[in-house]
């Protein structure tokens, strides 16, 4: 396969995504995103935070700030440095993640069910070998 045709198809894919199944309004893309890895992997550093979502530390400090002032996430002692503190989701931030993932599901759910059976069938094949190629990506570009 041409590497065109595996990235037209992400672009067609990202696009799906950022366009039809996302709720408009709400937190940001990015604040989502910060939201969903602090739900995944734990609490961190602000400048840890900032490094693994690709943006700057003062960006990241204007986001945390916004989502501290909506509830979303809290400020905890950093339990191997007193001095310092780690950026860690509320349970209105978990609750928030949780919402947008069930509603994001619901709308492919809803668009995967206006597909032909045969299709449905091609596209299922497909993510069974797609889905695991996609997750050594994503490994991949998180180092």
């Amino acid at each position: 396969m041409e590497p065109e045709v595996v990235t037209e198809a992400f672009d067609e894919v990202v696009r799906l995504v950022l366009r039809h199944l996302t709720e408009p309004g709400g937190p940001t893309f990015t604040a989502v995103m910060c939201l969903g890895r602090l739900d995944r992997e734990g609490p961190a550093r602000l400048s840890a935070l900032g490094a693994a979502e690709g943006v700057s530390q003062p960006s990241m400090s204007q986001l945390v700030q916004r989502l501290e002032r909506l509830g979303l996430v809290a400020r905890v002692k950093d339990p191997e440095d007193g001095r310092a503190f780690l950026i860690a989701i509320s349970d209105a931030g978990r609750a928030l993640v949780a919402g947008r993932l069930r509603a994001r599901h619901d709308r492919l759910g809803e668009l995967l069910a206006t597909l032909s059976p045969e299709d449905g069938v091609a596209l299922r094949s497909a993510m069974e070998v797609a889905g695991p190629i996609v997750r050594r990506l994503i490994e991949t570009a998180a180092r």
